[in-house]
């Protein structure tokens, strides 16, 4: 699920016109870690970043979003893949503020 949605979304930024930079989509799927990076030159400077981060917590099996650094609506996407908001751990929020969002504390 969390590779296909990276892996059509790298298609989507590689098919983009005007983009000169190459989008991946890094899966460890042993590992339950996934990424989305762009990399690349665009005239006379280099691009290196990654774009989202999402790690699968063994034991819960909620997704951790470690990073999301588009403007995305990654909950409402992944909703298009069967994902519910309520399997979302916002990592990047500290756990204080996490019980007063719509997605999972841990």
């Amino acid at each position: 699920m969390l590779s296909k949605y990276l892996t059509d979304l790298a298609d989507y930024y590689n098919n983009a016109l005007g983009n000169d930079l190459t989008y991946q989509a890094i899966t460890d799927a042993k590992n339950n870690h996934f990424q989305l990076l762009r990399v690349g030159w665009a005239e006379d400077r280099f691009y290196y970043g990654i774009l989202m981060h999402f790690d699968i917590h063994p034991e819960t099996g909620n997704i951790w979003v470690q990073q999301n650094n588009t403007e995305r609506l990654i909950d409402e996407e992944l909703e298009e893949y069967d994902i519910p908001k309520k399997h979302f751990v916002l990592g990047f929020r500290h756990a204080s503020v996490r019980p007063h969002s719509k997605y999972a504390v841990m």
